[in-house]
């Protein structure tokens, strides 16, 4: 009897996962102007569901010298799920290297001022979302992922804005990236669960989550990936991890 609840209890996951992979999805460029006149570029995509006003959003901030397009197959678990995907190209990286004078600018050569405007930049984007789809709910009941540096500036936008996320991913966290510093804004969150990656061989993303558990008024629960890359590049070596970060999210964003 065991064995046929399982059975049908996959059946109906595939069946509802199914359903949302079915719908067309819709796909927006974004491209916003940042307070000093930087283009900050993104994606945002939902499945078209004509009867669903109100979706949940995962935010997905890579890591540094890489830009969205690294996300792998993660952004489709959640689209399959019926929920929507808002993948940003932070300053300096993918599509987001113009400035106010149309000139290119490379993350290599930011100054930590320059970086320090990331989580500005990523507000700007969500309130931006927010203004062009007023029919539409998308930032009540959302998550954010990031990578070492989207990780910090995961961390730091999240202390900023309300509503707070229902959860955070963290993937090689850092304390102290590009002066980003993140231990007292993880206080700030409050009570918001957080999800911390580290690969096997970093022990610097391992000792900075036992450090950063301490400031963390929610849940802090770490887990450290077979893969002996950092970033979001473990996705590539680990192919469990999509899964885990997915299944972890969709407990949250129900």
């Amino acid at each position: 009897m065991k064995k046929l609840v399982v059975i049908l209890t996959f059946f109906l996951i595939f069946i509802n996962s199914s359903v949302f992979a079915a719908e067309k999805v819709v796909k927006k460029d974004i491209k916003v102007l940042a307070s000093d006149g930087f283009a900050i570029t993104a994606t945002f995509e939902y499945p078209n569901i004509k009867s669903k006003k109100e979706y949940s959003t995962v935010i997905l901030l890579h890591s540094l010298g890489y830009n969205s397009a690294w996300w792998g197959s993660l952004p489709q678990k959640f689209l399959d799920k019926g929920y929507a995907v808002l993948l940003i190209d932070l300053r300096g990286h993918g599509n987001s290297v113009y400035n106010s004078k149309l000139s290119r600018v490379s993350w290599k050569s930011l100054t930590n001022k320059a970086f320090s405007k990331y989580p500005d930049d990523v507000i700007s984007v969500i309130n931006y979302v927010k203004n062009e789809n007023p029919k539409k709910v998308f930032f009540n009941n959302y998550a954010i992922v990031g990578a070492d540096i989207g990780a910090s500036t995961a961390i730091i936008a999240s202390s900023k804005i309300q509503p707070k996320p229902k959860t955070i991913v963290l993937l090689s966290p850092v304390i102290n990236a590009k002066r980003l510093y993140t231990p007292v804004k993880l206080a700030d969150l409050g009570r918001v669960d957080v999800f911390s990656i580290s690969g096997t061989n970093d022990l610097e993303s391992q000792d900075t989550q036992d450090y950063l558990s301490k400031f963390a008024q929610g849940e802090f629960t770490t887990y450290v990936s077979s893969s002996q890359s950092t970033g979001m590049l473990m996705l590539k070596n680990d192919i469990e991890l999509p899964s885990l970060i997915s299944e972890w999210i969709f407990q949250y964003l129900k």
